[in-house]
């Protein structure tokens, strides 16, 4: 059995199956529907198997978590950034196709770990409620994410957040001065984060 990182909850491969313990049955209900939504309209997120009280079963995607990519430095920046981009291209397009679909909806928890890489194709996992925000605020707080990351390449790692954030801003249409904004948010966010814990 092995068990991966997750702040909220524990999740574990067991059998080639991922287990996901949930806060509530609730909670594990709302994931189950809306990961089945997004999967049924093209978005490109791990199958949801069953659904136990609170505990989700899922398939089992064979990726590496993008943090541990660039701590590794196996990637080429500008193909990891267009992988990215076309992973919120096909969240967005769900999110709007979606029967329950929000003007606005957004991805909102952008932490590398809830993105998978695998043969070069990015996959999103960890869906807990739903967040009304700008594609601006997605792309600028995992930009400051990417540029945070543990690695001895930091040339390569910042290529990386910066072909990001212009080939998101050329997907998307949004302003980079407001990527660029959104950007600076995250990194005072995290600078009271850590202050807050002592580190």
């Amino acid at each position: 059995m092995k068990q991966f990182i997750s702040k909220r909850n524990t999740v574990t491969l067991r059998d080639g199956l991922v287990y996901k313990q949930t806060k509530s049955p609730l909670a594990a209900a709302e994931e189950a529907e809306l990961l089945r939504a997004l999967r049924a309209h093209g978005a490109a997120v791990p199958e949801v198997l069953d659904c136990r009280g609170e505990v989700l079963v899922l398939e089992y995607l064979p990726g590496e978590p993008l943090p541990d990519i660039i701590e590794r430095g196996d990637y080429e920046p500008d193909a990891l950034a267009g992988a990215l981009c076309g992973w919120f291209a096909g969240f967005y397009e769900a999110v709007q196709a979606m029967p329950a679909g929000t003007p606005g909806e957004s991805r909102g928890d952008v932490n590398g770990r809830n993105f998978l890489v695998h043969d070069g194709k990015v996959y999103g996992v960890d869906f807990e409620g739903r967040c009304i925000g700008s594609k601006a605020r997605d792309a600028g707080r995992l930009a400051a994410f990417l540029a945070t990351y543990d690695t001895c390449d930091t040339a390569k790692r910042d290529a990386l957040a910066e072909a990001f954030m212009r080939g998101f801003a050329i997907e998307f249409g949004c302003k980079v001065e407001k990527i660029l904004l959104e950007r600076a948010l995250e990194y005072e966010a995290m600078h009271l984060r850590r202050g807050h814990h002592g580190s």
